[in-house]
């Protein structure tokens, strides 16, 4: 999956909330047809925060991206990752699930919090 995007929720959250560089980088993905993927544990983060009201435009952000399902090599690189990085860098649960997934899928992580990803293995983005 070579050139494909692995969006974290920070991004997500900032083009919900309507910020002009996340609308931007977003609209200019799905122009360029880039496959544009989304874990499900980004998912999980944006409905708990979801505000009154937001239900539709959240379901159909969704709508445009692909879900990843947490498998076993993305379940056991997170574990890898967690044992390597939890006690230096106090890496969560959710944040190695999503570097795992993009390294497991060979997907370019896009994300605005680079440092909760110190590993070395994966191509991260800060996209604005």
């Amino acid at each position: 999956m070579q050139g494909s995007l692995l969006i974290d929720s920070d991004v997500l959250i900032d083009h919900l909330r309507k910020e002009k560089q996340a609308l931007r980088f977003l609209a200019a993905e799905l122009e360029k047809n880039s496959l544009i993927f989304v874990s499900v544990i980004s998912r999980v983060e944006i409905l708990a925060g979801i505000r009154k009201g937001e239900d539709a435009i959240v379901n159909s952000l969704f709508e445009i991206l692909t879900p990843v399902n947490v498998d076993i090599s993305i379940a056991d690189r997170a574990g890898e990752y967690l044992r390597k990085y939890s006690r230096s860098h106090s890496m969560s649960i959710g944040d190695a699930l999503i570097a795992a997934t993009s390294k497991e899928m060979s997907l370019t992580l896009i994300t605005r919090n680079v440092k909760h990803y110190p590993m070395k293995d994966i191509t991260i983005i800060n996209p604005y």
